[in-house]
């Protein structure tokens, strides 16, 4: 993917916002808050779409609802309805016989298409998530967690209890990281040798793009136990595994790694500020003198609105526990409490800023 000029892409973004705002304008306010009330519906019908695999039934032919339930072994006339539903919002198109084809937005919920969002798209229709979310108000009021409220115990605690939701959030993760690894891979100026240690870092989707793109760099891929039993099948397919070593680490106490460089994608945003000052500190505790830690991470300055922060700042908000977007000077606040330097560098890869400090 060529990397968009960040100019170009908030542009891009603002005038749809701003289509999409003149659009509302037109019709009175209550079919615009019809819309917005009835947004629940619209992710759990993209949810059952990418749940029963009904892209993948379809590919790219066309379809009657009447095969596509005989192939998935769902109600014939209720495949018909949500497929009818599914044609309003661009998943898919419908004729007037009733057959479908999928769109440019609908082969995104395929999972043989190089950039699927399928598993995207079930953890956020998933119960687990949409249950925290139903606690939004309460959580505004108590200060409390929402998935906690929810569920009586962290996401973290959850996921090790629950594999099917674990399976669909590392496929997610790893998915929704593979849209921009690229783009995050050609924004920064990674040195030409050295070690990028990738803390946090799943089965390394965003290191391999990383590494990849050099071939004197090398790797290592920093998480826990269970993700890092997962990460060696993953290397090997992206013919990555003699030059990304996998090493079981916590990010809260130690990590066994000397490296040039550290990277945290989407690390910190998922914790309060105490818990990402111990990350940090333990990352610091590790660093030689002179390495740098990147920070890629989705900005968030303080009342300043864009298409994708916000949201971002909200999801955090109901299914953590204190984690939150922030911006240059609250990540950078945060790197000069664990005892190091930002460089006041800043680079861009829509949506993710990467933030740049030096150990002194």
């Amino acid at each position: 993917m060529t990397l968009p000029p960040r100019r170009v892409a908030l542009t891009a973004m603002a005038v749809r916002r701003g289509l999409k705002q003149l659009a509302d304008g037109l019709v009175p306010p209550e079919v615009a808050i019809n819309d917005i009330s009835t947004c629940t519906g619209v992710t759990q019908v993209a949810t059952a779409f990418a749940e029963l695999g009904i892209a993948d039934v379809v590919g790219d032919r066309a379809c009657s609802a009447a095969h596509i339930a005989a192939q998935l072994g769902t109600d014939a006339d209720f495949t018909h309805r949500l497929l009818r539903t599914a044609s309003g919002f661009g998943l898919c198109r419908m004729n007037r016989t009733g057959t479908i084809t999928l769109t440019r937005t609908g082969r995104l919920l395929r999972s043989d298409h190089p950039r699927s969002l399928r598993e995207w798209v079930m953890l956020h229709g998933s119960r687990m998530q949409t249950e925290a979310w139903t606690r939004l108000a309460d959580t505004l009021r108590t200060g409390g967690s929402a998935f906690a409220a929810a569920h009586g115990m962290s996401l973290w605690e959850w996921l090790p209890t629950h594999p099917t939701d674990a399976r669909v959030f590392d496929e997610a993760m790893r998915r929704g990281t593979t849209v921009n690894a690229d783009l995050i891979a050609a924004a920064y100026p990674w040195p030409l040798g050295g070690v990028i240690c990738d803390v946090g870092g799943g089965v390394g989707t965003l290191l391999s793009a990383i590494i990849a793109s050099c071939t004197a760099l090398r790797g290592v891929l920093v998480d826990g136990p269970d993700v890092i039993a997962r990460a060696g099948d993953f290397l090997k397919a992206r013919g990555l595994a003699d030059r990304i070593d996998i090493v079981a680490g916590d990010m809260f106490a130690v990590i066994p790694v000397a490296a040039d460089i550290y990277l945290l994608k989407d690390v910190l945003h998922d914790w309060d500020d105490e818990h990402c000052r111990k990350i940090l500190s333990t990352v610091a505790a590790a660093m030689p003198s002179g390495s740098r830690v990147v920070l890629v991470e989705v900005l968030q300055p303080p009342n300043t609105p864009n298409p994708l922060a916000p949201w971002a700042d909200l999801l955090m908000l109901t299914q953590t526990d204190g984690g939150r977007q922030r911006s240059v000077d609250e990540l950078g606040a945060l790197l000069t409490d664990a005892g190091l330097r930002p460089t006041g560098t800043v680079r861009h890869a829509i949506p993710h800023g990467l933030v740049e400090a030096v150990k002194p």
